[in-house]
């Protein structure tokens, strides 16, 4: 934390239990007893968190340092001391969010120091940011980690280069180019006050000797285990890290890294990538991993659970990534993922659907059943089918709580697990299958009422939002489809429009106001799918002189509207569109989603 309260600074600190106390010396220091002496360096380890500060804690930072002429109080740096001897580096238990914030700091002082006087500039390089040895070899005081070290030595580090001519590929890079502009903005703006060289240069001496006033706890430890806990620790009771944060710190503690190969890092990088690829937070993805596979447990109890339950840390890590892989797949993959399958091709489809519909607690056993599709010995299409039906029922129309829901799915994933762990291979099949059968009993006492289900559906109505459009293309493709009395042809979503057969914005023959229409307008009776082509002909007029579009579109559902509209003589208001969606909810009930 950023704290300029005067606060009595910490000599011994204990963490642990009475049996279990972790000891360690602790000093209050000034950063230039810290960062700027003469000889440290620094390291961020491995299982470090990503550079993460951003424009509210550097606003934090400035203001501190502008509005306070004392030395003010900016909390505790862990440091390990035992990587020393072995590499030259301490390594930075906690603290590098600050240490590397200050380090931008400095690095835009010497950059517009540098404008004004190049000896100066040189100075503050050479006792800030590098250290240069009697034999003129520099280094840097910090060494950060690997996902940013390229970017931050070579744009905040060294001298003679312009970070803002940068394109940042990573969003790390984009958030320490960011900074490094607001720190150059704030203290540019600052010297337009002053008028002459010597003070500008009085100026930047001064905010810099205030950085060098910063006062820490300087928490020195002498072994990496220790080095672990404490990160743990007190991460735990401070800074809110996730347990992805604290699973990837035990990972990394329990697989060291070789010579050759740092195996433990490159494979959570692997299942990060995937994982953010879907824009899932990873502390879920590991959640939904543990409680389709071990138990059911909650976010705050899951580290916990995780590091009493496993011993085997590297296999952990193997079907974490397997996991991350088929994760993936359920939410970025195209049918060519499942063309493998048996098939394959409706699994993709009930898969589609369900990541349409924006739900996520019914992953929890799709994991389970992908990742052991070679030894479940029975197709699986059905259950995946009967999961979309009861996800778009349940949750998408009728809106009911998913922790109830998730808590099945995990049961009965756990169930799959263990019925291939103990099952005779020659009996798995039928084991599967009749798992199966449970699971669809239970969705099926879960499933809401028909009259609950219909009073729902009425309300459906469209926003205008790509999750929105995507799902109304969806509702609307599976109507057609059930029209079409068969499945063998889709639909291509790109290909379409939604259609408002009452248009949002009427022309004036229709003798409605935006304001009128407003309640009803988006209804899903109102709505229709229509080739793009033809959609880009459809005018805001009246429905007879709409109809003749309509009637060169091939979707079933569009000629059933042709021949509802021609029977009504082109008449369509609100009780027509109340009537189509009313008749839209039987069909879903009873038809479409039925199981």
């Amino acid at each position: 934390c950023l704290c300029h309260h005067h606060v009595p600074l910490c000599r011994v600190i204990r963490i642990g239990s009475k049996e279990n106390k972790l000891r360690f010396k602790a000093e209050d220091k000034k950063v230039v007893e810290v960062l700027f002496s003469e000889y440290n360096t620094f390291r961020v380890p491995r299982y470090q968190r990503p550079y993460a500060w951003g424009e509210d804690e550097l606003s934090e930072f400035w203001n501190d340092l502008m509005g306070n002429d004392d030395s003010y109080f900016i909390g505790s740096l862990i440091f390990n001391y035992e990587s020393l001897a072995k590499s030259g580096y301490i390594d930075i238990i906690d603290g590098q969010q600050r240490l590397l914030t200050i380090t931008i700091f400095c690095s835009a002082l010497r950059d517009i120091a540098a404008k004004i006087d190049t000896k100066i500039s040189d100075r503050y390089h050479e006792q800030d940011i590098a250290i240069v040895d009697r034999e003129g070899n520099e280094s840097f005081r910090i060494l950060p980690g690997d996902s940013t070290k390229g970017y931050f030595q070579k744009y905040i580090q060294e001298q003679d280069s312009n970070i803002a001519d940068t394109e940042p590929k990573l969003k790390e890079e984009l958030r320490i180019k960011k900074n490094y502009q607001y720190f150059h903005d704030k203290v540019s703006s600052e010297l337009e006050k002053f008028d002459t060289k010597e003070k500008k240069l009085e100026f930047l001496n001064r905010i810099r000797r205030k950085v060098s006033r910063l006062i820490v706890i300087h928490i020195r430890i002498e072994n990496e285990e220790e080095a672990y806990e404490i990160f743990e620790t007190t991460n735990a009771r401070g800074v809110d890290l996730s347990v992805a944060d604290l699973l990837k710190n035990l990972i990394f503690q329990k697989i060291p890294a070789k010579e050759d190969r740092d195996f433990a890092k490159d494979m959570w990088q692997e299942i990060t990538n995937n994982i953010q690829a879907t824009n899932t937070e990873l502390k879920k993805f590991i959640r939904y991993y543990w409680i389709s596979k071990y138990s059911f447990v909650t976010e705050k109890k899951l580290f916990k659970e995780i590091k009493r339950e496993i011993t085997d840390w590297s296999t952990l890590l193997e079907n974490l990534w397997d996991a991350s892989e088929w994760y993936n797949k359920l939410l970025e993959g195209n049918e060519e993922d499942f063309q493998d399958i048996k098939n394959g091709g409706k699994i993709y489809k009930s898969i589609f659907g369900i990541r349409l519909m924006d739900v996520s607690q019914c992953y929890v056993l799709l994991l389970s059943i992908l990742r052991n599709l070679d030894s479940l010995g029975t197709d699986p299409a059905r259950i995946f089918q009967l999961i979309e039906n009861f996800t778009f029922m349940y949750s998408v129309v009728s809106k009911l709580p998913g922790n109830k829901v998730e808590r099945i799915y995990s049961k009965y994933a756990i169930n799959i697990e263990t019925a291939l762990k103990k099952t005779p291979k020659k009996k798995i099949s039928g084991k599967i299958q009749s798992i199966f059968s449970e699971i669809e009993k239970e969705l099926i006492e879960q499933k809401p009422s028909g009259e609950f289900f219909k009073a729902h559906f009425l309300e459906l109505s469209h926003k205008n939002s790509t999750k929105s459009r995507m799902l109304t293309k969806y509702i609307l493709s599976k109507i057609d489809s059930y029209y079409r009395k068969t499945d063998e042809e889709k639909i291509d979503f790109a290909n379409v429009n939604i259609e408002h057969i009452l248009p949002l914005k009427p022309h004036k023959h229709w003798n409605l106001s935006k304001k009128e229409i407003k309640p009803y307008v988006n209804n899903l009776g109102n709505l229709t799918l229509i080739a793009t082509r033809i959609n880009s002909k459809v005018q805001n007029g009246l429905v007879k002189n709409k109809i003749h579009e309509y009637k060169k579109s091939s979707l079933p559902i569009v000629k059933l509207l042709v021949k509802s509209l021609e029977n009504m003589d082109y008449k369509w208001n609100k009780d027509q569109i109340y009537n189509r969606q009313a008749e839209f909810a039987e069909m879903a009930y009873n038809k479409i989603w039925k199981f």
